[in-house]
């Protein structure tokens, strides 16, 4: 097994996703995605601070053969959120009852924060910014079930094709944090996580086979194959005639008229990375 599958099995077995190892290591999604795939090696501090985070010698993590079995079903339970009314009080009382730092707020605001304790998670959800959730204080759904996916856009896929229950559009809490709602028969909230990747060109979301390639044939994980191969983009065009051309595929999907696919597709495109501080 290479050090990149050792990464990947620990990760997943930690439970967590490219993007929360990520940055708790300081690093890129993609320079995790890197080692995972075994296109680039982790630094010495890297390998120390996964050590730590994994619990495991740096040994286990890079010669030993890891041979715990890896779950093969793709969703990951996550935590269990508690729903609380007073969000800053709650956070104060589980801080001193856990005798734990809850640290950082999530980079979304006061959504919801998670307590780490015994390689296990607890979160708050702030009801406030739950949004379709029941708020009767006498209501007796009062949680959320977290789970977790390396493919946020197939699990979506898969769950709109059951037909179970109300299923939100696939959501954005902040930059590395996607998910989508599914509401089980008894109101409760079912938030799925995950790998979300979208072009950094023309904001298809992608599945692992739509990446580009770079011209050494390695895989380039912020541009999609329409826009980005051999190590450079398809076309040479500016930010409005991407915007153009992508329109029919939004049109009749997410949105009823090409004036709106327009004003969501300027407004997304800035903030891409082929884009942003693009005078184009």
């Amino acid at each position: 097994m290479t050090i990149g599958e050792q990464i990947q099995n620990l990760r997943i077995k930690k439970g967590l996703t490219q993007e929360r190892l990520a940055e708790m290591l300081d690093v890129s999604r993609q320079s995790v995605s890197k080692w995972e795939l075994g296109q680039a090696v982790p630094d010495v501090d890297k390998i120390i601070r996964m050590s730590d985070l994994f619990d495991v010698s740096t040994d286990t993590l890079l010669l030993h053969n890891y041979d715990d079995e890896v779950n093969t079903n793709p969703l990951h339970l996550g935590s269990i959120y508690l729903i609380v009314k007073d969000f800053e009080r709650s956070v104060d009382f589980y801080e001193k009852f856990l005798n734990v730092n809850a640290g950082d707020r999530c980079r979304s605001g006061n959504k919801f924060i998670e307590f780490y304790f015994d390689n296990k998670c607890i979160s708050l959800m702030n009801e406030n910014n739950l949004i379709g959730h029941c708020t009767d204080l006498n209501s007796p759904y009062k949680f959320v079930q977290n789970y977790w996916v390396e493919d946020l856009l197939t699990e979506y896929e898969r769950v709109k094709s059951l037909n179970i229950g109300k299923v939100t559009e696939i959501r954005q809490a902040y930059p590395t944090y996607h998910y989508f709602h599914l509401t089980d028969p008894d109101n409760n909230i079912i938030e799925v996580t995950g790998g979300y990747h979208i072009c950094q060109s023309c904001g298809m979301a992608m599945h692992e086979n739509d990446y580009g390639r770079n011209s050494d044939e390695s895989v380039n994980t912020d541009y999609c194959k329409f826009c980005y191969y051999d190590g450079k983009f398809v076309k040479n065009e500016t930010m409005e005639e991407m915007a153009e051309s992508c329109i029919p595929f939004y049109v009749g999907n997410e949105f009823k008229t090409a004036d709106e696919a327009r004003n969501y597709l300027l407004k997304l495109y800035p903030a891409l990375k082929r884009w942003k501080n693009n005078d184009n």
